[in-house]
C-alpha cells in the first residue's frame, strides 16, 4: 500500500490499464480457449455424426435390397421355380415369361435398382432392368462373380464392381459399372442350390448418396470394400495410398477420427452388413472454418481493445499526465528561484483552471514577496537615517581634522596620516548623494582602509591588487569590498603564523564585471562552506555576521537574481570570494 502512495499519478494509472489490458487478455484468452475446444468437439461430433448418418443410409439402402431379394423364396409356388430352375436346357417362352414376371416385381420394389436378374445353377436366366435398351443375357456360369455366388458358404453376398458386360452377350453402351447383390436360391427340401437372384445397383446412384449433403466444403467420401478395393467416392477420385496403409481399416462400427497431416482430418468407420469401410476426408481449413473465424474475431477484439487502451492512455497523457508534470516541474523550478517562471495552458478543462489558480496564486505570492521585502529595506535604510541622525557627521569630520592637525604640529605623522585616512572612510561611507560609485573610487577607499590595517596588525599581510585598466571605470555598489577584505583579515590572515596576502582582481567577462579577492589564510573545510553558503543564501541562520549577506542580497536586488556573491575555500590554503555584477560605466 506504501509503494501504491509513492506512484506517481501517470504509473499508477499506467498500471491500472496495464492490469485492466492483462485480466481482459487472459480472459479472453480463456474464453478463446473454451471456445475453440467447444468448437473442435462440436465439429468432431458434427463430422462423426455425418459418417454414422450415412453409414446407416448405406446400410439401410442394402438392407432394403436384401429384403427384396427375398421375394422369390416367399412365392407361395416356390417349387414351380425350383423346377424351373433345375431345367438344364434353355428356358422355352413360359419359363423366360415366368421369371422375367419374378424380375419384374423385384423391380419394381426399389426405386435404386436398375436390375434384377434370376441365373439356374448352369448360368442361364432371365432378367428385369431399367433404362437400357434390350440386350441378350449371356450364359455367366464362367463369370468370377457367378462362381463366387455359387459356391459360397453365405446365402448373399455382395459385388463392389460389376460391369453390364459381366452380365451380357453384347457389349454394353453404358460403361457405368454397377454394384450387385446376390442370394442364393436353396430348395429346403433337397439342400441343393436351384438358382440365384443378382440385384444391382448403379453407382451414380451411391455416389448421389454419398455425395448428398456434404456438410463442408471441399469433403470427399470415400467408399472401399472389406478388401480395401476402392468401390465409389464422391468426387470420382481415390486416395492415393490404401486405407490399410493410411491405418484406416480398423474395425469399428463407431466412427473414429484421425489426422493425416496437418490440413486434412479424416473420419472413417466400418458399415454393417457390408463390413465396408467408408472413409471421410475433410480439409482442416473447411473442418474448422467456424473455429477460424471466431478465433480471427477474438484476436480482432484483443487488437482492437488493444489499441484502444493505447489511444485511452495516450490520451490521458497529453491532456492530464502532461500537463501535470509540466505543472510540477514550473514549480520546482520556480521553488528553486523567485517565482518568475508563468506556466502557459490555455484550456478550460479543470487542469486549465488549475493551472490559471496556480498562475494567479503565484503573481499574488510574488506582490506579497516584493512588498514585503521593500518594506524590510525601507525599514532598514529608516534604521540606518535615523542612526546617521544620531551622529552628526560635521562633528565627526571637525573632530578627525583637529586630531589631524594637532598630530602634524607634534610632527606625530603617523597619527595625522591615520586620522587623515580615517575622516575620508568616514566621508565615503556616509555620503548619501549615491550608493553606485567607480571601482576606481572603491579601490582608493580600501588603499586607505588597508594603510589603517596595516598599522593595527604590524605589516602582518600585504595586498596586490590586479585590476584591468579597462574596468576601473565601471559602476558599482559602494562598500562591497571592504567588508570581504575586513572577513579576509579578520577571519583568514590573522590566525596565520605566515606573512598573509590579499588580492584583488577584476576582470571583464562576458558583459559582466567579476571582482574576485583572494587570500592565502586558514581557509575552511567544505561543511563550513557549505554551511557558510547556506547562510549567505538566507537557508540557515549558523552565523552571526550579516556583512556577506548583505553583499550577496545587495547585488541580486540591485541587479537581478542571475547576480550575487560566490566563495570557495581550501583548509590551509586560502579563500576566493567572487562578486558577479553587469558591467557598467
Amino acid at each position: 500500500m506504501n509503494l501504491l502512495k509513492k506512484l506517481s499519478i501517470k504509473r499508477l494509472t499506467l498500471l491500472i490499464f496495464t492490469a485492466m489490458y492483462v485480466i481482459f487478455f487472459i480472459l479472453t484468452s480463456i474464453a478463446l480457449y473454451s471456445y475453440s475446444l467447444y468448437e473442435s468437439k462440436k465439429t468432431e461430433k458434427i463430422i462423426k455424426n455425418f459418417n454414422s448418418t450415412l453409414s446407416n443410409q448405406i446400410s439401410e439402402k442394402i438392407d432394403n435390397i436384401s429384403n427384396v431379394s427375398k421375394y422369390p423364396l416367399l412365392l407361395p409356388d416356390i417349387n414351380k421355380l425350383h423346377n424351373t430352375l433345375s431345367l438344364s436346357e434353355k428356358y422355352n417362352i413360359e419359363c423366360l415369361n415366368y421369371l422375367t414376371q419374378i424380375c419384374d416385381m423385384m423391380l419394381i420394389q426399389n426405386d435404386s435398382l436398375n436390375g434384377a436378374y434370376i441365373f439356374n445353377r448352369y448360368g442361364e436366366g432371365a432378367f428385369s432392368i431399367r433404362n437400357l435398351i434390350s440386350s441378350k443375357l449371356k450364359n455367366v456360369s464362367d463369370e468370377k462373380w457367378f462362381t463366387n455366388a455359387i459356391t459360397s458358404e453365405n446365402q448373399i453376398n455382395l459385388i463392389p464392381n460389376i460391369s453390364l458386360n459381366n452380365i451380357y452377350i453384347d457389349n454394353c453402351e453404358d460403361k457405368e459399372k454397377s454394384i450387385g447383390f446376390t442370394r442364393k436360391i436353396v430348395d429346403v427340401q433337397t439342400k441343393r442350390t436351384t438358382g440365384i437372384v443378382l440385384l444391382t445397383i448403379p453407382m451414380s446412384n451411391v455416389k448421389d448418396l454419398l455425395s448428398s449433403s456434404l456438410p463442408y466444403t471441399n469433403e470427399t467420401i470415400y467408399l472401399y470394400d472389406s478388401q480395401n478395393n476402392p468401390i465409389v467416392s464422391s468426387s470420382g477420385s481415390f486416395l492415393s495410398s490404401s486405407p490399410e496403409t493410411l491405418g484406416l481399416n480398423t474395425f469399428s462400427y463407431t466412427p473414429k477420427l484421425k489426422e493425416l497431416n496437418k490440413n486434412a482430418v479424416v473420419s472413417y468407420n466400418t458399415i454393417e452388413f457390408t463390413n465396408w469401410t467408408l472413409i471421410n476426408f475433410i480439409p482442416r481449413i473447411s473442418a474448422y472454418h467456424t473455429n477460424k473465424l471466431y478465433i480471427m474475431f477474438f484476436i480482432i477484439n484483443i487488437a482492437f481493445f488493444s489499441l484502444l487502451f493505447l489511444i485511452l492512455f495516450l490520451f490521458f497523457n497529453k491532456r492530464i499526465f502532461n500537463p501535470l508534470k509540466s505543472l510540477i516541474d514550473n514549480m520546482d523550478k520556480n521553488v528553486e528561484s523567485t517565482l518568475n517562471y508563468d506556466f502557459d495552458y490555455n484550456t478550460d478543462d479543470e487542469i486549465g483552471h488549475l493551472v490559471k489558480s496556480y498562475n494567479e496564486m503565484k503573481g499574488r505570492i510574488n506582490n506579497l514577496i516584493n512588498i514585503n521585502y521593500k518594506s524590510k529595506i525601507e525599514q532598514k535604510e529608516l534604521e540606518l537615517r535615523q542612526l546617521q541622525n544620531q551622529i552628526n557627521p560635521h562633528f565627526i569630520y571637525n573632530t578627525l581634522e583637529s586630531i589631524h592637525m594637532m598630530a602634524e604640529i607634534n610632527d606625530d605623522f603617523e597619527t595625522s596620516t591615520m586620522a587623515e585616512f580615517f575622516g575620508s572612510i568616514m566621508r565615503y561611507s556616509m555620503n548619501k548623494r549615491s550608493d553606485i560609485v567607480s571601482l576606481r573610487d572603491e579601490i582608493n577607499i580600501i588603499d586607505n582602509y588597508i594603510y589603517l590595517q596595516k598599522i593595527r596588525f604590524e605589516q602582518l599581510f600585504t595586498i596586490e591588487n590586479v585590476i584591468c585598466e579597462e574596468v576601473f571605470d565601471c559602476k558599482i555598489i559602494k562598500m562591497i569590498i571592504q567588508p570581504i577584505i575586513e572577513n579576509s583579515i579578520n577571519h583568514g590572515l590573522s590566525k596565520c603564523t605566515d606573512s598573509g596576502k590579499i588580492i584583488i582582481e577584476g576582470k571583464h567577462i562576458n558583459e559582466n564585471l567579476i571582482i574576485i579577492i583572494s587570500d592565502n589564510g586558514i581557509g575552511m573545510d567544505e561543511n563550513t562552506l557549505n554551511s557558510l553558503m547556506g547562510y549567505i543564501n538566507g537557508d540557515n541562520e549558523n552565523f552571526s555576521g550579516i556583512a556577506l549577506r548583505n553583499i550577496h542580497r545587495r547585488l541580486k536586488l540591485t541587479y537581478g537574481n542571475e547576480y550575487g556573491l560566490e566563495i570557495s575555500s581550501t583548509i590551509n590554503k586560502g579563500t576566493k570570494v567572487i562578486l558577479k555584477m553587469p558591467f557598467i560605466k
